[in-house]
């Protein structure tokens, strides 16, 4: 389950046949699968100078390769984890040009992101979020909506993903598919949890059985 497949699958609707692969430049990221997604779907995939992660990444098993601040420039996609946003990333922005912004919020602590979104506004983007629940005992995480920011009157930062988006064109093919996969992910978590339940309530009866096998119920009677 993944916010950025939506991205991706926008990108290939919308790019011109015969032209280069599209570039994701990572400031930071969650995982290599976070990165490797991108270098699966055919984009070339750059670390940022002064790159950071969650847990150490072999750049070589995603594909990535090192990037200078020139070979950002222009990219595709910039992506960034809020929590290692450091305050030159608003500059590093307006000297890039990026056609699309990412950035990943969403149950990381954030109490409020709106200054990030009008930031985004302000440099020109057209803002979606990518809305996330966990709503359960079993914290499965699905994507429940991404849409414009005016379709959130009232956003759960916290569980909030902010992707800046230059041209209309993908705005709106990102909006088309992100209702057509946030629809999927909801039946995927869905049927998920359903079985996480149907598994937990088959523990608890065994778990019942074992413990009244050994009890005196179940010993015969002494001769």
């Amino acid at each position: 389950m993944s916010d950025d497949i939506p991205i991706i699958f926008a990108e290939e609707i919308v790019r011109a046949a015969g032209k280069s692969p599209p570039v994701a430049v990572f400031l930071s990221a969650a995982s290599g699968l976070q990165m490797q997604q991108y270098a699966t779907a055919g984009w070339r995939v750059l670390a940022a100078p002064g790159f950071k992660a969650a847990a150490k990444i072999d750049l070589a098993t995603v594909p990535a390769l090192d990037c200078t601040e020139d070979q950002a420039a222009g990219c595709t996609l910039l992506s960034c984890e809020v929590k290692f946003m450091g305050g030159d990333t608003g500059a590093r922005i307006g000297l890039w040009h990026p056609e699309m912004v990412k950035f990943n919020c969403a149950f990381a602590d954030v109490a409020d992101a709106s200054a990030l979104a009008s930031s985004l506004a302000g440099l020109g983007y057209s803002v979606l979020g990518a809305h996330w629940r966990d709503d359960n005992s079993f914290a499965i995480r699905s994507l429940a909506s991404l849409d414009l920011m005016n379709a959130f009157p009232a956003p759960e930062w916290d569980r909030m993903n902010l992707i800046g988006v230059r041209d209309p064109a993908r705005v709106a093919v990102l909006r088309s598919i992100g209702r057509l996969y946030a629809g999927e992910e909801k039946r995927i978590g869905d049927l998920r949890v359903a079985n996480a339940i149907r598994n937990d309530h088959i523990a608890r009866l065994e778990d019942a059985l074992a413990a009244h096998q050994t009890s005196d119920i179940f010993k015969l009677p002494r001769s």
